[in-house]
């Protein structure tokens, strides 16, 4: 019988240090000003004029959650780690954050929103809390409403690909196809899939300049038959039918 901890208890005592990295580092630094023009487009595309009902799920110290609030009517975010959470709460005034975790206690009872977020959550987790997670975000999700979620460690990823070759292991993660059968099974289909990190780059290896890789990736992620070989993909997701 493996020890090894459910991925609801690996970010309990994460807090300040986890939230500086996004900053600090350079290759996660560069991730995320990409991401955010990522949800910049989706903000266009799917939501151009409509006020928002915002849920961000496993929020952790409030990334995700701190970029959409001005973007949105109500912005509420819900994550597990109180230390994460303390983060959070001091650099958003703004939004309604719980502490909590809804694939064992479902706060949020009846309540439903025309956009949810989950980054970094699904890859990490196992295989149950995945299923979980989902469901319970299925039944939050109004009919006309979106789900937005990434796999920042897609399998099938260039990176990925080539540690294979070489006889390296690589990382563990969620496959594209996985992804797809995980949504279908809660009622949702997969609209639209954004990626990044085509090119095999890691924070300790960043091969390129981070000005070049910034602009090379820029450019790879406007070519939608690179999708499979984004490291991290973006998913928009809406119910099939009527709940």
């Amino acid at each position: 019988m493996s020890n090894q901890k459910s991925y609801r208890e690996s970010h309990l005592n994460k807090g300040c240090d986890y939230h500086n990295n996004f900053m600090s580092l350079p290759h996660r630094a560069m991730i995320w000003r990409l991401e955010q023009k990522i949800l910049d487009r989706i903000l266009r595309e799917f939501f151009p004029e409509k006020p928002l009902e915002y849920l961000d799920f496993a929020c952790g110290t409030g990334r995700i959650l701190e970029y959409m609030v001005p973007h949105v009517q109500n912005a509420v975010g819900v994550d597990a780690s109180q230390s994460m959470l303390k983060v959070a709460r001091s650099n958003i005034p703004d939004a309604t954050i719980i502490e909590a975790d809804m694939t064992r206690d479902d706060v949020l009872a009846n309540r439903k929103f025309n956009l949810i977020t989950a980054f970094r959550f699904f890859p990490n987790a196992e295989a149950g809390l995945r299923s979980e997670a989902m469901q319970v975000l299925a039944k939050h999700l109004n009919d006309n409403g979106y789900l937005v979620f990434n796999n920042h460690k897609n399998t099938g990823s260039t990176r990925n690909r080539l540690a294979r070759l070489f006889g390296r292991r690589g990382y563990k993660g969620m496959s594209i196809a996985e992804a797809k059968a995980l949504v279908a099974e809660n009622g949702l289909e997969i609209l639209k899939t954004y990626h990044l990190c085509v090119f095999p780059a890691s924070e300790k290896h960043m091969l390129l300049p981070r000005f070049f890789l910034r602009h090379i990736e820029g450019m790879l992620n406007r070519i939608p038959v690179l999708c499979n070989f984004g490291e991290n993909l973006v998913f928009v997701c809406k119910c099939t039918k009527v709940k």
